[in-house]
């Protein structure tokens, strides 16, 4: 059984409280999140709207464009099978279709976190003989 079934929990969107099933909304909010999908998906299921960008998709469907990207993150919409539909990076900006970072700055943070990581490491690796010798001496002085 899910640990997180038959809770009360507050819609994240609105904060009314609801008994938590299997999302993290409420039922008018999730039934006003399937109507704006419902939207775009037909929008963009029209040959003559396949090259729309995000901009054009929110405007002509009246959907935000932070709602159309967490559709094309979640997998809802695939936004590799439109050529000009995406969502901007959170650190740069750049134009994505899959993630939160574009590929140049998932890798910029990649070698920052495993720079840091082999710092840290090589200083716990100085300090454990110090640390060591520490004791040895301390032990010998109180024989």
């Amino acid at each position: 059984m899910d640990v997180h079934s038959n809770q009360l929990e507050n819609c994240v969107l609105c904060g009314r409280l609801y008994l938590k099933s299997y999302t993290d909304f409420c039922l008018d909010c999730y039934k006003e999140i399937e109507a704006d999908f419902k939207k775009v998906d037909a929008f963009i299921k029209d040959e003559a709207n396949r090259e729309a960008t995000l901009e054009e998709l929110s405007e002509a469907t009246e959907v935000s464009e932070k709602r159309i990207a967490d559709f094309i993150r979640e997998g809802r919409i695939y936004g590799e099978d439109f050529p000009n539909l995406g969502y901007p990076c959170a650190h740069c900006g750049t134009v994505i279709k899959r993630q939160v970072l574009c590929d140049s700055c998932y890798d910029q943070f990649s070698e920052e976190v495993n720079r840091t990581l082999k710092r840290d490491q090589l200083a716990d690796e100085i300090r454990k003989p110090q640390q060591r010798a520490g004791k040895y001496w301390q032990v010998k002085q109180d024989k």
